[in-house]
C-alpha cells in the first residue's frame, strides 16, 4: 500500500477546518500495474474527490502538457541513428511532489484517521491523486528543477529538454511519471540519474524496454529501433470477443 510516501513527503498536516471552508472527500483505490519486466504489482492510491473542488477557489490553471508522440519518434530515430543510449526513469507517485498555492482541506483517509485527532482534518501541503491541479504542480516542480541543473527546454515541445556537453548532448523527454533519456554518454546519464534521484523518489528501469504500451525493440549491430504494440493488439482483440 502506497501510505509511506504521504507521510515521507509531508503530504499533509492535521489541524482544524477553519471557518467558511470546505472540506474534500477521499477514497482508496486499487489496480493491478504491468511492470516493465512484466511482472505484476498490487497498488492501492489514495485519490481525493476532485469534482468537489470550485474552480477559481480550490483551483485557477489545470493544463499540464506530455511530451508529443512525434517528438518521441524524432528522438528515437536519433538513438538509432547515432547509436545513442536509452534509459529510462519512473517517478514513483509523481504527484505527491507538486506544492500546492492553494489552501485545501480534506477529510483523514479511511483506515488511518488518527486515534483521539478524530475530530481534526488534513491541511494539503502537497499535492494528491485526484486534484484538478495536481499534475500541473508536478510539471511545474520537474520544469523548474530541469531549469535549475542546466537543461533547456525545447520551444515546439515542453516536456523535452536538452543539456549540451563538450562533446555529447542529453536529451530527456517526460510523459506524466515516465522519462526517457537519450546520450551517447553513459556517465552523464548516469550523473543525471543521481541528481534526479536525490530530488524525487524514481525507480530506474535501465534500457529502455517500452515506452506508452509500445514494446521498444533495439538491434544495435544492425543499427534499427521498432515500436510495438502487439500486447496492445492482443488485449485489444481479447476485449472484442
Amino acid at each position: 500500500m502506497r501510505w509511506i510516501p504521504y507521510w515521507g513527503n509531508q503530504t499533509w498536516e492535521l489541524t482544524e477546518l477553519p471557518v467558511g471552508k470546505k472540506v474534500l472527500h477521499n477514497k482508496w483505490v486499487y489496480r493491478i500495474k504491468n511492470e516493465h519486466d512484466g511482472s505484476k504489482r498490487y497498488k492501492a492510491r489514495l485519490v481525493v474527490k476532485g469534482f468537489q473542488q470550485k474552480e477559481g477557489i480550490d483551483y485557477t490553471e489545470i493544463f499540464s502538457p506530455v511530451v508529443k508522440m512525434s517528438t518521441i519518434r524524432l528522438v528515437l530515430g536519433m538513438v538509432a541513428a547515432e547509436n545513442l543510449h536509452l534509459e529510462q526513469l519512473d517517478v514513483k507517485t509523481a504527484f505527491l511532489h507538486g506544492d500546492l498555492e492553494e489552501d485545501l482541506y480534506m477529510i483523514q483517509p479511511e483506515g488511518f484517521i488518527v486515534q483521539g485527532q478524530e475530530n481534526l482534518v488534513c491541511k494539503l501541503r502537497k499535492s494528491l491523486y485526484g486534484l484538478k491541479q495536481a499534475p500541473r504542480q508536478w510539471y511545474k516542480k520537474f520544469d523548474n528543477f530541469m531549469h535549475r541543473i542546466g537543461f533547456k527546454r525545447c520551444e515546439a515541445d515542453h516536456c523535452c529538454y536538452v543539456k549540451s556537453f563538450d562533446n555529447s548532448y542529453i536529451i530527456l523527454l517526460l510523459y506524466v511519471d515516465d522519462m526517457l533519456i537519450a546520450g551517447s554518454d553513459i556517465e552523464k546519464i548516469n550523473n543525471l540519474k543521481k541528481q534526479l534521484s536525490k530530488q524525487f523518489a524514481m525507480k530506474d528501469l535501465g534500457a529502455a524496454k517500452q515506452i506508452l504500451g509500445m514494446r521498444i525493440i533495439r538491434d544495435k549491430a544492425n543499427g534499427t529501433l521498432k515500436l510495438s504494440q502487439s500486447e496492445y493488439v492482443k488485449k485489444f482483440s481479447a476485449g472484442s470477443t
